[in-house]
């Protein structure tokens, strides 16, 4: 008998969209509206391949939007969420404040070594 992922961990299926190395960089970084692909790529800081790629997984997805714009002979193009991408927003904040939380417990943590091997 298998195992129905959505069943049983249905956290599975936002991981499934989200998740990895560059995904959750690039909602993070969408949080504040609509960017280009240059400015993606500098922010995430990842080859254009690797930004492509994963755009278009979130597009296959339905979470993010490209559109193209022309101004003049210069053209280039958006990243943005769709609507059903905006949804996601909420989630990526708790996860954001979870991490910060996170990382202070840490920090607490290692300092709290500190200083009972400084003896």
């Amino acid at each position: 008998m298998g195992i129905d992922k959505m069943r049983d961990c249905p956290v599975m299926a936002t991981i499934d969209v989200i998740g990895g190395k560059w995904k959750p960089r690039i909602l993070w970084r969408l949080r504040d509206g609509p960017v280009t692909f240059g400015d993606l790529r500098r922010y995430v800081g990842v080859s254009e391949k690797v930004l492509a790629e994963n755009l278009a997984a979130l597009q296959q997805d339905g979470i993010v939007s490209r559109q193209p714009h022309k101004e003049g002979d210069m053209v280039y193009v958006e990243y943005d969420y769709t609507c059903y991408g905006r949804s996601l927003v909420p989630v990526l904040d708790a996860m954001g404040s979870w991490g910060l939380a996170h990382d202070a417990r840490k920090s607490e943590r290692s300092d709290t070594a500190l200083m009972t091997f400084d003896v």
